[in-house]
C-alpha cells in the first residue's frame, strides 16, 4: 500500500491523542499560521510599491503617511482587528457549544451569547489599538525608517499571527479571572496610545478626558477605549454573578454585586460616547457617577456578599477610604489637579477588582475541595 506524501502532515495535525490544553495550543498555532498567510498576501497586494513609514507621526505632520494615507501600522492594525474578531468568535462559539452539550449551567446561554458579541468587539479593539501603539513605538525608535512592500507585508503577517494566536486561546477559556486581567490591560494600552499620539502636550494640566477632545487618532483611541472597556466590565459583571453562586451561598442580595458592577461598566461606556468637548458637564458627571457607584458597591460589599473571604471586605473598606483621601488631595488641599485624582481612582478600582476576582476564585476552590472531601 502506497503511503500518502501528506501522511506526516496529517499525523502532525491530528488532535485525537492530545489533551484539551495541548489541543488548544495546536489549534492556536494553526490559526496563527493561517492568519499569517492571509496577512502576508493582503499586505503584499496593498503595500507593494513605494516605501511607507511604520506609523503616522504623533503630531500628524506632513510626513506622517504616504500619498495614499497608508502606513504599515494602519494596514496591520485593521487586518489584526479583523483576524482577532473572527478567530475569537469561532473559538468562543465552539467552546460555548461544548459547554452546552456537556450540560453545564455555570453561565446561561444568553449570557454567553451576549459575551460573545461584546468580547468580539473587545478583541478587535484591543488588536487594533495594540498594533497601532506598537507601530508608534517602533517608528519613534527607528526615526526615518520606511519599509518596502515585502518588509511591510511581513510585519502585517506577524501582527495577524499574534492576534489570531492570542484570540484563539482567549476564546477557549473565557472566565471571570481572564476578563479581570483583560480589562485593565486593554484600558492601559488604549490610554497609553492616546497619550503618545496626543496633539496637545499639556492635556494633563486639565483632566484625563482632554485626551478624548477634538478629532484625530488620539481622541478616537481614548473614547473607543472607554466604550470597549465599559462593554468588557459589563460582560464581566454577568460572569461575576454566576461565579458568586458557585463560590458561596449567595443569598438574595448577592445579585446586586453584578448589577452595580454592570452599572459601572455602563457609565464607563457612556463616558466614552459623550465626548468632553461636546457636553463637558454631562461627561464629567458620568465619570464621577462611575466612581461613586463603585464606592457604593465597595461600601455595601459586606452586606451584599458577607460570605466572601474577609480580605475582600478589608480591601473594599480600604478602597473607599483611599478614594476619599485621593479626593481630599485634589479638593480642598490642591496637592494635584483633577488628572491626578483620575489616575488614583482608576488605579484603586482595578486593584480592588483584582483582589475581588481572586477572592471569588479562592472561595470557589475551597468550596469544591470541601465537596470532594
Amino acid at each position: 500500500m502506497t503511503r500518502s506524501p501528506l501522511e506526516p502532515l496529517r499525523r502532525a495535525l491530528a488532535t485525537s491523542d492530545l489533551g484539551p490544553r495541548s489541543r488548544q495550543e495546536l489549534e492556536a498555532v494553526l490559526a496563527a499560521l493561517v492568519a499569517a498567510a492571509v496577512g502576508l498576501v493582503v499586505g503584499l497586494v496593498v503595500l507593494l510599491g513605494d516605501t511607507r513609514p511604520i506609523s503616522a507621526a504623533p503630531d500628524g505632520g506632513p510626513d506622517a503617511t504616504d500619498a495614499a494615507g497608508l502606513t504599515v501600522a494602519t494596514v496591520a492594525s485593521i487586518l489584526a482587528a479583523g483576524t482577532a474578531a473572527t478567530t475569537f468568535a469561532i473559538a468562543f462559539l465552539r467552546s460555548s457549544w461544548r459547554v452546552h452539550v456537556a450540560g453545564s449551567t455555570r453561565v446561561t446561554r444568553l449570557v454567553r451569547m451576549t459575551a460573545a458579541a461584546s468580547l468580539t468587539v473587545v478583541c478587535a479593539g484591543f488588536a487594533y489599538i495594540a498594533v497601532q501603539a506598537l507601530g508608534l513605538v517602533f517608528q519613534e525608535g527607528f526615526v526615518g525608517l520606511e519599509l518596502d512592500g515585502v518588509a511591510g507585508a511581513i510585519a502585517v503577517a506577524l501582527a495577524c499571527a499574534g492576534a489570531a494566536y492570542l484570540a484563539r486561546l482567549l476564546g477557549e477559556q473565557v472566565d471571570t479571572a481572564v476578563l479581570g486581567a483583560l480589562a485593565p490591560s486593554f484600558l492601559a494600552v488604549g490610554v497609553l496610545f492616546s497619550m503618545l499620539t496626543a496633539s496637545d502636550d499639556a492635556w494633563w494640566q486639565v483632566h484625563f478626558s482632554s485626551l478624548g477632545a477634538g478629532g484625530g487618532i488620539s481622541g478616537f483611541a481614548f473614547n473607543a477605549t472607554l466604550i470597549v472597556s465599559g462593554l468588557l466590565v459589563m460582560t464581566m459583571a454577568a460572569y461575576v454573578g454566576h461565579d458568586l453562586e458557585r463560590a458561596i451561598d449567595a443569598g438574595e442580595r448577592a445579585p446586586w454585586v453584578g448589577r452595580l458592577l454592570a452599572l459601572v461598566g455602563l457609565l464607563m461606556l457612556l463616558t466614552g460616547v459623550v465626548q468632553v468637548d461636546v457636553a463637558e458637564l454631562l461627561h464629567i458627571g458620568l465619570a464621577a457617577g462611575m466612581v461613586l457607584v463603585f464606592c457604593i458597591l465597595c461600601a455595601l460589599m459586606p452586606r451584599l456578599a458577607p460570605r466572601l473571604p474577609r480580605g475582600v471586605h478589608v480591601a473594599s473598606i480600604v478602597l473607599v477610604a483611599a478614594t476619599i483621601g485621593a479626593l481630599l488631595l485634589w479638593i480642598p488641599f490642591g496637592y494635584y489637579n483633577f488628572t491626578g485624582f483620575e489616575f488614583a481612582a482608576c488605579g484603586l478600582i482595578f486593584v480592588w477588582l483584582t483582589v475581588f476576582l481572586r477572592a471569588i476564585s479562592a472561595a470557589a476552590g475551597d468550596r469544591a475541595a470541601r465537596s470532594d472531601a
